[in-house]
């Protein structure tokens, strides 16, 4: 198991990169985004939760954006720049196809999001493809970032989170959208009230692109730098 002392080396390396899945701005599920993510909600809340605990709730969601994770945050090796990292990424949405996906509110480890409903084999094996496409340009964990990391993980996942910088990959994945942080059944039950009334706003989740995103320093939020297009033809 390889480790670095520090990730942050000099100033382009405390970027950090991540592969998201994120919907086309004039899709549905963008626009449900962009409400839940609003400044009048930021402003006022929504019924049933009391609105600092709302916007403690949403903190994080707010600085990681609208997504699905598709390869999780990661810092580029020394000898790799930005313009390697775009072609590995446009060779792995050569070999994908758009993935359609229906969408339900959901529990994952505690936190509410919008999880598949249906067969995720296909959106899995896109996920796979990045971790795998991007493990060679990565620069390994930092050993106390290991450490801090493997805290409560399984063994596999602390292998995979020494070996990939991250535990929940291949079996371990699980596509989904953050809506918030952990949240009381209370909590939760307000938050599938308000998407009940947008239900036409969550109609199957169309898996079209690779969003490359950026975190141009430590805690600032991630920026999308560039979608990049899945071009593989699907059977008929």
């Amino acid at each position: 198991m390889a480790f670095v002392r520090t990730a942050n080396i000099d100033g382009r390396r405390l970027m950090r990169y991540a592969v998201y899945f994120c919907p086309a701005p004039a899709s549905a599920l963008a626009a449900l985004g962009r409400d839940w993510l609003s400044r009048e909600l930021a402003t006022n809340g929504i019924p049933g939760i009391a609105l600092a605990r709302w916007n403690a709730m949403l903190a994080d969601v707010r600085r990681y954006g609208w997504h699905a994770t598709l390869r999780s945050p990661f810092t580029l090796s020394p000898d790799v720049d930005l313009s390697d990292l775009r072609r590995t990424l446009q060779a792995v949405a050569r070999a994908h196809a758009p993935i359609n996906l229906a969408l339900r509110c959901a529990r994952l480890a505690g936190f509410p999001a919008l999880r598949p409903l249906g067969d995720c084999k296909a959106v899995n094996a896109l996920a796979a493809a990045c971790v795998e496409a991007v493990e060679p340009l990565r620069l390994p964990l930092a050993e106390t970032d290991f450490q801090r990391r493997a805290s409560g993980l399984d063994a596999i996942e602390t292998h995979y989170l020494g070996r990939y910088g991250y535990p929940y990959v291949f079996e371990r994945y699980r596509f989904h959208m953050t809506l918030s942080a952990p949240a009381s059944v209370e909590e939760e039950r307000a938050l599938q009230r308000w998407l009940s009334l947008r239900a036409s706003m969550l109609p199957t989740a169309r898996i079209d692109a690779l969003t490359l995103c950026v975190e141009s320093s430590p805690g600032a939020a991630f920026e999308p730098l560039e979608r990049i297009a899945l071009q593989k033809v699907s059977a008929a």
